[in-house]
């Protein structure tokens, strides 16, 4: 099964195994979830490479007038 690194928004990371991306995002996203602020999720390549499978929307302030 593919390894998976799952990135917080404080910064900190941990490896999890599961069988796909859909997988991936499915579980790390549960609404059971604490609100860990998941902000990206890469998949390891058997090659050493890192492939980005989900990452969270950039958010902007807009001034309203």
């Amino acid at each position: 099964m593919p390894r998976y690194k799952v990135t917080l928004r404080n910064g900190t990371s941990s490896d999890k195994t599961f069988e796909s991306d859909f997988q991936a995002v499915n579980e790390t996203h549960r609404p059971t979830e604490t609100g860990a602020g998941i902000v990206k999720i890469d998949r390891y390549e058997e090659d050493g490479g890192v492939t980005g499978v989900w990452s969270a929307p950039t958010t902007s302030r807009t001034s309203r007038t």
